[in-house]
């Protein structure tokens, strides 16, 4: 018995002397060097902070329409003939062309009748008026003499004194000068002239009907001049005026056109929240009412402002610069927004600003200019 437990204390001393001799190989092993981890350098392209005066270009959309678009309609009966062009969708005419005409030779003949009439009245009042006002008979023969059934009534003269006024009032003289001017004036209307270069857009009536007054005949534009109504947003509104210029290109053409500022709207659309702008154009080839074209609206000048990428700004007005490799976070001030860029202060001339987005800003490495 007594030689068993003699057997198991010396394995036991065996194992525990084996444990201690590898505790002390094992202290006895240096411990390995951990060399430091590189930092990786990070090529950012940056520019150096630079402020200058540039002009303000703002750019929108719109709508071309014509400046003009009248619904022409009869203003006396008869029947509707063509004038010097024809009476169709799309035919073109200049200022001061008849367009149409409405024919009643019943009308005409009438007035003639009556300058026919008054012709007799003149001829009958005349010895009268040598005899009672010799002063005036001079000037109202020289307007008797004058007179041309075929054309309009020259001015009529002036009574020199009551007692003449009264004299040819009694004798109708003047009513029946103003009644045939009333029907002079009515004559006209059976020959409708174009008040502007333009082009019918709808012909309502064919030529050869009856028309009546107020019967609609056509509608035509204005091609000479055009208007493009372009929204801007507020804070843009007053870096221009009225009267400033504006150029107008269309996107499936390298044409430009020139315009003016007409008139700035004072409304701000709600759903929007920018103001009309209305710019005309004159009337060029290649314009037609209804295109969509893009206005660049020059305006005035930004005083000390550098543009930069709208793509390198976060959080609406941040942006990063570059000192001593490290990236520092900074606020500017936005003067004006572009499609693709944007003029700004803020920041102090000679930093290095970042101009290009960066995304996971994270660790700690080192920032380089791209050179």
């Amino acid at each position: 018995m007594k030689r068993k437990l003699w057997i198991v204390l010396i394995a036991l001393g065996i194992l525990l002397a084996g444990a201690v001799i590898m505790f002390v190989l094992f202290s006895l092993k240096e411990a390995p060097v951990k060399s430091p981890k590189p930092v990786s350098d990070i090529y950012v392209k940056a520019e150096t902070v630079s402020y200058q005066d540039h002009q303000a270009v703002i750019t929108s959309s719109g709508r071309l329409h014509a400046f003009n678009e009248v619904v022409v309609s009869a203003e006396v009966s008869g029947r509707l003939r063509e004038g010097q062009v024809s009476f169709r969708n799309g035919q073109r005419f200049t200022k001061g062309q008849i367009i149409a005409q409405v024919d009643n030779p019943e009308f005409p003949l009438s007035v003639k009748a009556s300058k026919s009439r008054f012709l007799q009245s003149l001829a009958a009042i005349l010895p009268d008026l040598k005899m009672d006002f010799p002063e005036s008979y001079d000037h109202w023969y020289s307007f008797f003499e004058s007179i041309d059934i075929e054309k309009a009534l020259p001015e009529l003269p002036q009574p020199a004194s009551s007692k003449e006024r009264i004299f040819l009032s009694s004798r109708n003289i003047i009513s029946d000068y103003y009644t045939i001017l009333g029907n002079e004036a009515r004559l006209e209307k059976y020959q409708i002239r174009a008040p502007f270069t333009g082009a019918f857009n709808a012909v309502a009536q064919d030529p050869g009907v009856v028309v009546n007054p107020g019967t609609q005949l056509a509608t035509i534009v204005r091609t000479d001049l055009y208007e493009l109504e372009v929204p801007v947003v507020m804070d843009e509104v007053k870096m221009f005026s009225v009267g400033d210029s504006v150029e107008v290109s269309a996107e499936n053409t390298s044409r430009l056109w020139k315009g003016t500022i007409r008139r700035i709207g004072s409304v701000v659309n709600p759903s929007s929240q920018a103001v009309s702008v209305f710019v005309t154009i004159p009337g060029e080839e290649g314009l037609f009412d209804g295109m969509y074209l893009t206005a660049k609206i020059y305006g005035s000048m930004l005083e000390g402002v550098m543009e930069m990428p709208r793509n390198a700004v976060f959080s609406h007005n941040h942006v990063y610069v570059l000192a001593e490799k490290k990236l520092h976070e900074k606020r500017i001030e936005v003067v004006k927004r572009n499609p693709e860029t944007l003029y700004f202060r803020g920041l102090k001339e000679g930093e290095e600003l970042v101009v290009e987005p960066l995304l996971n800003v994270t660790g700690n490495p080192n920032y380089k200019k791209l050179r």
